[in-house]
């Protein structure tokens, strides 16, 4: 058997003849490791990963000791961890191996999270791109859905909902309507008006069934452009009363359409005290 030098203990030369631990040469680990010979000669580089081993001509040799650690480099480099920090990973203590991956896994969660926001924001484009005949909703159809102040209101909305998700969703229902759509929308709104005016002057009772279904159609109106819960229904009707500029729409029946909405939320269980927009 050949003379190696052993590599280990920063590099310390020591002439061995006899070993047990497998061996193998920079093109093997590569291969094993799937990275390249020039990653392996820069991890010994950085003093990252220094084979157990060198042969009389300088070449490295790998033991299994060796490769269970460039297994765990891979490992922490898929998880996003920075080469000039993987080497403290290892080598440290489990409780401060644990401290770090915990921290590791809180940025990995943002970059997930960020992610799914440029997600959203694509998916809404792509949809405004494949709508019939190529076409967005366009500003006249939305003024003519929304009312000649829907420009401020939108403007409005994106500074205080913009980064939520129920924004995004508004947007990307909103650029899928169609002409028909906009016509069975407006249709929905004027009958939901209507049956809004003829509960309050007959004195209908909430709780009652007749209040149920002036709540769903309410919902109706709303549901076309967001996903609408029972609880976001009830703080859309308080907002409606705290917001002078409702009155236009539901005149002096807002503080009744309240009513009627909470005490349908309140018998299907939700606390009025603690209404959450969910």
């Amino acid at each position: 058997m050949g003379l190696e030098l052993n590599a280990a203990s920063s590099r310390k030369i020591t002439l061995v003849t006899e070993y047990d631990q497998a061996e193998y040469t920079i093109g093997e680990a590569a291969e094993i490791l799937q990275v390249s010979t020039r990653t392996l000669r820069h991890w010994d580089d950085i003093e990252l990963l220094t084979p157990s081993w060198r042969t009389w001509g300088d070449h490295r040799l790998y033991s299994e000791e060796d490769m269970e650690r460039g297994m765990n480099i891979l490992i922490y480099r898929g998880a996003g961890v920075a080469l000039k920090d993987i080497a403290e990973l290892i080598d440290a203590a489990s409780s401060s191996r644990a401290a770090i991956l915990r921290n590791q896994r809180k940025l990995l969660l943002d970059k997930v999270s960020h992610m799914q926001e440029l997600i959203t924001a694509v998916d809404t484009l792509l949809t405004a791109e494949t709508l019939k005949e190529g076409k967005t909703m366009s500003t006249e159809d939305k003024i003519a859905l929304f009312g000649e102040n829907w420009p401020v209101y939108d403007e409005e909305a994106r500074q205080r909902w913009g980064d939520t998700e129920d924004y995004a969703a508004n947007q990307k229902m909103v650029a899928q309507m169609s002409k028909e759509d906009i016509r069975a929308a407006k249709q929905v709104a004027k009958e939901f008006k209507q049956m809004l005016i003829d509960a309050h002057s007959h004195a209908i009772a909430p709780g009652s069934k007749e209040a149920e279904e002036v709540v769903d159609k309410h919902m109706a109106t709303i549901s076309p452009y967001m996903p609408l819960s029972r609880s976001k229904q009830v703080l859309l009707a308080r907002m409606y009363v705290a917001d002078e500029r409702f009155a236009e729409a539901y005149g002096d029946h807002r503080q009744y359409l309240l009513e009627l909405i909470e005490a349908q939320a309140q018998a299907e269980g939700i606390d009025l005290s603690n209404v959450a927009w969910e």
